[in-house]
């Protein structure tokens, strides 16, 4: 069994007769007979009763021409965007991100790039609300952001998906006798100086956390923070998410600890993207990639 062939027996069922099909299909009567014969040999089914007077599918042969039709729409569609990923060698991709998920995007994008050479990728690093203006005013394709609840989704300026729930985490040092617990409470986290990311959702957490957490410095800085957490001079508060991809996490020289903090609210990291324009290929790929690291990773 072959695709011409399940293209010739749709095509007899749509034309109703040999002769008709096989005009349209450019060949001979004999040679779509011949197809057809060869087949209900194979499958051990007549497809169609044949008459003078045309091509009648049997009751078991419309299942057969059912589910032929399908797969012939399945594979004309991975024609389709096979040949709509061939327009991505000169697509250019504009990307804003919160700088938590910087490491996973840049693994995206490498591997992006690898396939795509002639693709156009441009990232920058910058807060929630300015990712959401940039988004707003079409200054970038997609934008990444940390957000505690749902409430992006009825936003009418802009589309967003929820790609991860993330769970707060203390980042601490490999050295740090808080390396091999299980997790760390409030309590516990009071001993220790903490270094963070200068961001809304992490400020906001950290209010609700009152007089207990010592905050040595915040920072914009992502390497400042991860040096002083290897080096063990304070830990760190973010999102599991943030290690994926980590040189410092990979290799073990930071380790991630699971956080018993109270008042918690489950937070996501979102795409968004302006709800007028759908996703371009290349957007949708890449977030599509993104989405395949995340799981690897979980």
């Amino acid at each position: 069994m072959n695709l011409e062939q399940l293209e010739f027996i749709v095509e007899v069922a749509r034309a109703g007769t040999l002769t008709q099909a096989a005009h349209n299909k450019h060949m001979t009567v004999a040679g779509i007979s011949r197809s057809l014969s060869f087949l209900e040999k194979e499958l051990g089914v007549r497809i169609f009763n044949r008459s003078r007077t045309g091509a009648v599918p049997t009751p078991e042969g419309q299942m057969i021409l059912d589910k032929a039709a399908a797969i012939l729409s399945q594979v004309h569609q991975l024609q389709a965007e096979a040949n709509s990923y061939g327009k991505l060698q000169n697509a250019r991709l504009r990307v804003a991100t919160i700088p938590g998920p910087v490491s996973l995007l840049v693994d995206t994008l490498t591997e992006l790039k690898k396939d795509f050479p002639g693709i156009r990728l441009e990232m920058i690093e910058k807060g929630t609300k300015e990712i959401i203006e940039d988004v707003r005013h079409n200054r970038v394709d997609i934008g990444f952001i940390l957000f505690p609840d749902t409430i992006l989704e009825k936003n009418a300026c802009w589309h967003a998906e929820p790609l991860v729930e993330g769970r707060m985490v203390v980042g601490v040092s490999r050295h740090s006798a808080l390396a091999s617990a299980k997790s760390i409470s409030l309590n516990q986290l009071a001993d220790h100086q903490l270094v963070l990311y200068h961001d809304e959702y992490i400020a906001r957490f950290i209010a609700t956390l009152g007089d207990s957490v010592n905050v040595l410095f915040t920072s914009n800085n992502i390497d400042a923070i991860l040096k002083a957490v290897r080096e063990g001079i304070a830990v760190t508060l973010g999102t599991d998410y943030t290690f994926y991809g980590n040189p410092d996490y990979e290799n073990g020289d930071i380790v991630m600890v699971n956080a018993e903090l109270p008042g918690e609210q489950p937070s996501y990291l979102w795409c968004i993207h302006p709800k007028e324009q759908p996703y371009s290929q290349a957007a949708y790929l890449f977030v599509n990639r993104l989405k395949m690291q995340l799981n690897r990773r979980r």
